[in-house]
């Protein structure tokens, strides 16, 4: 129950700092409605058929997601980070473990809200939304959810180290892009799948997703001490 109250208290805490930031947010929503526009322009206003439709979305989706992404974990640590204050939670007894699990909620939490509201723009812009019922559409929610979670749980580990550094940003795209390949690869399918034919055909994918997500997550959670510590 201590770990519950201490990781929900961090949560609300960096919820709460992301939220004040109303510069960051209105900067991830617009890069984000960005990417929709500029897929949508160059590849409309007469779209091909449905399944062609469907790979684009999933590429403006993933795309739009990753680098907002980015932008959040950036931003989770680089409050912490500035004047020790990351120091001084540790010192109030937190653990680190438990300091990376609220990291983890947190950026999830962020992220997921974007997709929210950015993926029926998407949809709209790219004449998909009239065809794609509200099952499907939670369904691509779930997806994106597992993703962003297995996204999230590498990310904020490797953010943790990236911002400790002089470039720390430009750092955090190198070496957290190549590591997430297995998610964005299975998030693309599954979500190519969905919106072409409403379920996942092949399970090969969505397996890859929450394997990789599960995977990710414990290890991250095994290496988060040593990397806060530092």
């Amino acid at each position: 129950m201590k770990a519950l109250r201490q990781i929900g208290t961090l949560v609300r805490k960096d919820l709460a700092l992301q939220f004040r930031s109303k510069e960051t947010l209105v900067l991830i929503f617009v890069f984000s409605v960005l990417v929709v526009l500029i897929f949508a322009f160059a590849f409309g206003p007469i779209f091909p058929e449905r399944a062609e439709r469907g790979k684009l979305a999933a590429s403006v989706l993933w795309t739009a997601f990753v680098f907002a992404g980015i932008i959040i974990l950036n931003r989770s640590f680089v409050v912490e980070r500035s004047h020790s204050a990351l120091h001084g939670i540790r010192l109030t007894g937190v653990d680190a473990s438990n300091l990376y699990l609220s990291k983890v909620v947190s950026n999830v939490v962020s992220l997921l809200l974007l997709e929210i509201v950015i993926t029926p723009i998407a949809l709209q812009f790219l004449d998909l939304l009239n065809v794609v019922t509200v099952g499907v559409l939670l369904k691509l929610i779930g997806v994106l959810s597992i993703g962003t979670l297995g996204f999230c749980a590498v990310g904020v580990l490797l953010a943790g180290m990236s911002t400790s550094t002089s470039g720390g940003e430009s750092l955090l795209s190198v070496i957290l892009l190549p590591v997430v390949v297995p998610i964005i690869i299975g998030g693309a399918k599954c979500t190519v799948s969905l919106l072409v034919t409403g379920g996942v055909d092949n399970g090969f994918w969505l397996n890859l997703l929450i394997g990789c997500s599960l995977v990710f997550l414990a290890s991250a959670y095994l290496l988060a001490g040593a990397v806060i510590e530092e």
